[in-house]
């Protein structure tokens, strides 16, 4: 039996009511008795959305109306419909053939937004402690695969989201990463993966959703995974990939593009339950690579041409 998170429902209860009149905020008391519970247990769940910017309070009328932390929520569910619904088959096919969980990331502003969650059919596995709706912040290493694609001056300023978070100039980024980003515009997929020791990067992430109340997390994973893998940054993409060597894969990703040769979604097998040879990661690569290029072709898209860094 799946067990109720009264939290959750009052954020739910919550936006429905905001959503109902957006020109017209609402005090504390008034979203206290619409939710039936106590100001003092309302109060703090508004900070905490204020602060994440889901909600705006009004300086003189003390009332909280939407805020614009969720107008890139809605731009990327209003994206993903239409080709999550053409990659949907796919992912099931994927997350079959890998018995991993397939992720589907669709790229909102500086984040990858998590617009799918497939399971395979033989039984649930690991999907990184992600669920739907979950941002991940599109900055180094993460989200390479679709990186590897991008106009320089976007480029850029994914190095520079990572001098951000990783405390690394964003030069020095640059010099690490053309090898690898090359590589993975050569072969069209790209793998993360851990060194041998250390914990699973799921637990990490668990472990911040549990500190929080929001049912949407924002998460910052790419130094998490950088001090998970025992790995300087960078080495945290497969480069050359030795046939016969077992390796702690976290993600082997592809990427949609769309008509304008932007990355539209990240299709990724995540969380493998136990090492994996070589030989089978070049496999699923291959399988989620042309999976990611029968999805583009089927929504008009096109891959952009040419070498970007």
């Amino acid at each position: 039996m799946v067990r109720e998170s009264p939290q959750t429902d009052r954020i739910l209860l919550l936006m429905d009511l905001l959503m109902a009149d957006p020109g017209q905020g609402r005090t504390l008391a008034e979203i206290a008795r619409h939710l039936g519970t106590a100001k003092a247990t309302c109060y703090p769940m508004l900070i905490a959305l204020t602060r994440a910017g889901w909600l705006v309070r009004h300086p003189r009328r003390k009332t909280y109306q939407l805020g614009p932390a969720l107008i890139p929520i809605g731009h990327a569910a209003a994206g993903a419909i239409d080709v999550v619904d053409h990659a949907r088959d796919a992912m099931h096919a994927l997350a079959d053939a890998a018995d991993m969980v397939c992720l589907g990331f669709v790229p909102s502003a500086t984040d990858l937004v998590v617009a799918e969650l497939i399971q395979p059919a033989r039984g649930r596995r690991g999907s990184l402690g992600l669920r739907l709706g979950d941002r991940i912040d599109f900055a180094p290493p993460l989200g390479a695969v679709a990186a590897a694609r991008l106009p320089r001056e976007q480029l850029a300023q994914w190095y520079e989201r990572g001098e951000r978070d990783l405390g690394i100039p964003a030069t020095r980024l640059e010099e690490a990463y053309f090898p690898a980003l090359q590589l993975i515009r050569e072969r069209g997929f790209a793998v993360e993966h851990l060194g041998r020791g250390g914990a699973g990067i799921a637990e990490v992430i668990q472990e911040r959703r549990g500190q929080h109340a929001l049912s949407l997390q924002y998460l910052a994973a790419g130094p998490t995974l950088q001090e998970l893998s025992g790995n300087p940054h960078a080495d945290v993409l497969l480069r050359e990939i030795q046939p016969d060597a077992d390796y702690r894969v976290v993600t082997i990703s592809a990427a949609v593009f769309n008509a304008d040769h932007a990355p539209a979604l990240v299709l990724s097998l995540v969380d493998a339950p136990e090492p994996l040879p070589g030989a089978r990661v070049n496999e699923l690569g291959e399988q989620i690579c042309a999976a990611a290029a029968d999805i583009t072709a089927r929504i008009g898209g096109a891959a952009p041409s040419g070498a970007t860094g």
